[in-house]
């Protein structure tokens, strides 16, 4: 009997959407709609990198990464009440 190892990617359906929204952003910056543009990305050896493109919309800028943190808050508490309901 001979065991055959194959490796397997669990987070590949993640990386795919990462890969998959990256590329309609820069499709979307290319033909001129986003003209302003924040990142926060998790690396996959846990280490994190932001940034952004000082433009002169800095209000604008900082008005959407309010808007996502408060997103990211939000789904968070959902992921927490689903955890604690009851028969779980």
């Amino acid at each position: 009997m001979s065991l055959n190892v194959v490796s397997f990617d669990a987070k590949s359906a993640r990386k795919a959407e990462v890969v998959e929204r990256i590329r309609d952003l820069l499709e979307r910056a290319e033909a001129g709609e986003l003209v302003d543009f924040s990142y926060a990305c998790a690396k996959a050896d846990g280490s994190m990198i932001t940034g952004f493109t000082a433009t002169d919309d800095a209000p604008r800028r900082l008005a959407a990464v309010s808007m996502l943190e408060f997103r990211l808050h939000r789904m968070m508490e959902g992921q927490m009440e689903n955890e604690l309901a009851p028969g779980r």
